[in-house]
């Protein structure tokens, strides 16, 4: 029997020092009908200088060379041009067991899954450590919940996709893509099957990062997949409703706090955060909270104070 293609998607940007191993722990699988995707998203370092090395002694790499456009723009980049009947994402500075896609195809043929869902390990500077959440047993409805929830990990890294999946869907260009996608991946999965194995490590040692205190960004993005959570679960499942609905309006107040400060929302951006919160002015989300939201309009003093105080606090964690 014909083994099938499986195209592995992996967005490069800025990971010089992490990128061989990524690559090595690809390209030595113990399965070999691989397409091996790289999208150099306009890396200012020598990552494109690798791909090319790789793509120059293993021809199934292919390199995408492409101007800068975030997470999502390059894996969607990816899929552009993937031919494989199975996707797999890789980051690149994470990496995995070699056995993985040998196994993982294993799965899904056997039980007829269109997406595997694994587990998967966080590498940290203090050691590396199983995320230990399972879905096994779960029918699909009791999964949509848990991913619409945010009770399970979201990252597409630590699953494995059958290609038609992804014929209509694209990564949305926010941060928090995965948080985003997932539900609606798992709405357009006939079956689903879950590993405890874990395949996939990643990298997670930058551990006081203060970036989402400072960018809106990240917060712009929490926003943006919470509403979206909030959408499917007014369409397929009621009881996350609230949550999402109590977590987008925090979010979305959050992001335009942090805009008063440091600007990174682009217009378009405000007055979508504007226009949901308007809808949601009766939200019962906390007094600090509904604080906030005045001070968005009438004093953007306390927002300068509430984020300065909020990065050092973070500072001292």
């Amino acid at each position: 029997m014909s083994m099938p293609l499986i195209s592995v998607i992996v967005p490069v940007y800025n990971v010089e020092q992490y990128l061989k191993k990524c690559l090595n722990s690809i390209t030595n699988q113990t399965y070999k009908n691989l397409e091996i995707i790289l999208v150099d998203d306009g890396s200012p370092d020598n990552c494109g200088k690798i791909c090319d090395e790789y793509a120059a002694k293993d021809k199934r790499v292919r390199v995408i060379h492409k101007n800068n456009g975030g997470l999502s723009d390059a894996r969607n980049a990816g899929l552009d041009i993937a031919s494989g009947e199975y996707i797999a994402f890789v980051d690149s500075d994470d990496y995995i067991d070699l056995q993985a896609y040998e196994e993982l195809i294993d799965i899904a043929l056997k039980e007829e899954s269109d997406i595997v869902i694994s587990s998967f390990y966080y590498v940290k500077k203090s050691g590396i450590f199983l995320y230990e959440k399972s879905l096994k047993g779960l029918n699909k409805e009791e999964i949509l919940y848990q991913f619409l929830s945010d009770n399970y990990h979201s990252s597409v890294c630590n699953k494995f996709f059958k290609a038609e999946l992804f014929e209509k869907l694209r990564f949305t260009h926010i941060r928090f893509e995965d948080l985003f996608i997932m539900p609606s991946l798992i709405l357009a999965a006939q079956k689903i099957s879950f590993t405890s194995k874990a395949y996939y490590y990643y990298l997670h040692t930058n551990e006081t990062s203060l970036t989402s205190s400072k960018d809106a960004r990240n917060k712009y993005g929490l926003f943006m997949a919470w509403a979206e959570h909030e959408r499917l679960g007014q369409l397929h499942c009621h009881k996350v409703c609230t949550l999402s609905e109590y977590r987008a309006v925090r979010s979305a107040i959050g992001a335009l706090v942090i805009n008063v400060v440091h600007l990174n929302l682009t217009q378009k951006e405000i007055d979508n955060c504007k226009e949901y919160l308007q809808q949601k002015h009766n939200a019962k989300v906390g007094m600090k909270y509904r604080f906030l939201r005045w001070a968005i309009e009438y004093c953007h003093y306390i927002c300068k104070l509430y984020c300065s105080l909020t990065v050092q606090q973070r500072g001292k964690q």
